[in-house]
Formats: structure tokens, C-alpha cells, sequence
């Protein structure tokens, strides 16, 4: 069929470089945050199995040495970033101790103890705590659908979460303390977020995520000091490297990198609701990796997570300042 010479010739203009790193510059927190939700799926297969066979304070604590490779070069790199005062030290230190050191020991303490479908369900409230922090302390406005939206992702996660499970959720002693050291590793984790906002918007996202893992795995290698002085290629199977590399590198490091980013650019609380999607990816990745049964509950209790989430995300806006006494005078003033 011929082409009617009157039409006007248009041509599909190629999508260029340039627009494609414009688009993930806008969207880079969104698009790394996304990846990492794949990684730390994935990695409830990877360190479940790397648990077998290492103790989880040497196993916390080689996840980080295997981390700083990648976290150091970036410090001497941004070393005149890094220089802090004996202040701000004093408060990064405060806010290590008060996040990822007290929710890894707490994770690693409270897993031993309680079942996998009790963690899992404990660490998805990380959003909530987050959000309800966020909201006590001012920081972003308290809305209908933000608190909708973090009901859905409650609810969806527990979903995923209970569908995976064969035989519940347990109740016994030492669940109950296994869950109470989960859940006060969840709150500590939720709320140090929160406050590392405005130290983040004032020191730098990379800065103070290269701070605190360092100190993060000071502290940790100092607490499993006594089990990593009697490590042997015997204790440590040459099968669960592997396990302790992808946990080190793209887990740990990488996601203290993103976290920070994330925090800066998409506030506590978005950023935190990402958190949600880690069960669905590793409940899939069951389903495909380890041939475990799929469900419809899977699948729904995923759907409402990602309502949720899309919720979230449009609902948690950043509370304005309230404006100074002259500045209203003279707006009122304009207005006249």
C-alpha cells in the first residue's frame, strides 16, 4: 500500500543516552532502591544457608569485613567529606549504636531463637515504625491515606509472610524473647532512620553512610573477636563464601550506601516502605530456587503490598515550617 504523499514524514526518534541517564538521575533513589530489594530477597536464601554452618555474630561480623574493601576506597576518596567535629562524631557514633548495631545484634540474636516466619514478620513493621516516628516527631504530615497505606503493606507482607509458613507462627519462651529481640531490633532500625535525616541532609548521604559502617563493623568485629580468633577452614565451609561475599558486598555495603542516598532524596519514610517488597521477592525466589509451594495468598498478599506501597510513597509529604512571626506579617501585608 502506498504512503499518501500529503501525510507529514515522521520518524521514531531513537531513545538516547543522555535521556536515559536523565530519567535515572531523576529517579536514582526509586531505581537502586528497586535493585536492592532484589538483593536483600535473594538474601534470605543466602544467609538462611550460610547460617548453617557459621554462628551469627561471626557470620554479622565477616559480612562487614568483606564490606569494608568497598567502603573504604570511597572514604579516602571523600576523606576532606568525612571530616567530622568531636560533636558531630559523638552524634554519628550515637546513631550507629542506635541503628545498625543494635538491629544486627538483635536480628542475629532474635533469629536464632524464634522461627524464620517470625522474623520475617516482625522485620516487615520496619516502614511502620518508621512512618509512626516520622509522624510523632513532626516531620511529615499525617494523612488518611499514608496511614491506609502502611495498613496495606501490613497486611500484604503478613500475607507473604504466613503463606510461606507450614506451620505458623510460634509462641513459645524462647520465641517470645527471640521475637521481642526482632522487634526491638525492627523499632531501633525504623526510628535511627528517622533521625539520621537532617544529620544526612547536613553532613551528606555517602559521608555518613561510610561513618556508620564503619563503625558498625568496629562494633561487631569487636563482639565476635572471641569466635573469630578460632576460625578454621574448617568452620568455615569453602561452599558458604560465596554466601559471605554476595551478603558482604552487594547486602551490606552496597545497601548502606543506597539507604543513605535513599533517605536523603525520598525522606524516612518512602524510602522505608520499600522494605515491604524483600518477603514477596523471597518468597518467589522460594518458589523457583528452592521448588517451594506457590500460593494464591502469595500473590494477593503481594498485590496489596504494592498498593500499599504506592500509597506511601504519593501520601508522605514532608511537613512545612511554620512561618516566622514577620514573614507572616509581611505576607499578610503582600495580600493587602
Amino acid at each position: 500500500m502506498a504512503r499518501d504523499p500529503r501525510l507529514p514524514h515522521t520518524k521514531a526518534e531513537p531513545i538516547s543516552l543522555s535521556a536515559l541517564t536523565t530519567a535515572f538521575c531523576q529517579r536514582r533513589a526509586d531505581t537502586l532502591m528497586s535493585g536492592m530489594v532484589l538483593i536483600w530477597g535473594f538474601h534470605f536464601i543466602v544467609a538462611k544457608d550460610a547460617l548453617a554452618h557459621v554462628s551469627p555474630q561471626a557470620f554479622n561480623a565477616l559480612r562487614f569485613v568483606v564490606g569494608l574493601p568497598i567502603i573504604l576506597p570511597l572514604a579516602w576518596r571523600g576523606r576532606r567529606a568525612l571530616r567530622l567535629s568531636w560533636r558531630d562524631f559523638a552524634l554519628v557514633t550515637l546513631l550507629t549504636l542506635a541503628g545498625p548495631v543494635i538491629y544486627q545484634i538483635g536480628f542475629a540474636e532474635g533469629i536464632r531463637r524464634t522461627t524464620t516466619t517470625n522474623t520475617a514478620l516482625i522485620v516487615s513493621t520496619i516502614p511502620a515504625w518508621t512512618a509512626l516516628c516520622s509522624m510523632i516527631i513532626g516531620m511529615v504530615e499525617v494523612r488518611r491515606q499514608l496511614l491506609a497505606g502502611i495498613g496495606l503493606t501490613l497486611i500484604g507482607a503478613t500475607l507473604v509472610v504466613l503463606s510461606r509458613s507450614e506451620s505458623g507462627l510460634r509462641l513459645s519462651h524462647d520465641d517470645l524473647l527471640g521475637s521481642a529481640l526482632v522487634l526491638g531490633a525492627a523499632i531501633s532500625g525504623g526510628v535511627s532512620d528517622v533521625f539520621a535525616k537532617p544529620v544526612i541532609d547536613r553532613l551528606g548521604a555517602m559521608p555518613l553512610a561510610i561513618w556508620r559502617f564503619c563503625l558498625s563493623a568496629a562494633a561487631m568485629i569487636a563482639l565476635a573477636a572471641p569466635e573469630l580468633s578460632t576460625l578454621s577452614s574448617e568452620s568455615v565451609p569453602l561452599a558458604s563464601v560465596p554466601n559471605i561475599l554476595y551478603s558482604g558486598l552487594l547486602s551490606n555495603a552496597a545497601g548502606f550506601l543506597v539507604i543513605h542516598l535513599a533517605i536523603h532524596e525520598l525522606g524516612p519514610t518512602r524510602m522505608s516502605s520499600y522494605f515491604n517488597f524483600s518477603p514477596i521477592i523471597a518468597a518467589f525466589a522460594g518458589v523457583l530456587i528452592l521448588r517451594e509451594p506457590f500460593s494464591l495468598w502469595l500473590l494477593f498478599g503481594a498485590a496489596l503490598t504494592l498498593f500499599g506501597v504506592m500509597a506511601v510513597r504519593r501520601n508522605a509529604f514532608l511537613r512545612r515550617p511554620a512561618p516566622s512571626p514577620d514573614a507572616a506579617q509581611v505576607a499578610e501585608a503582600a495580600g493587602r
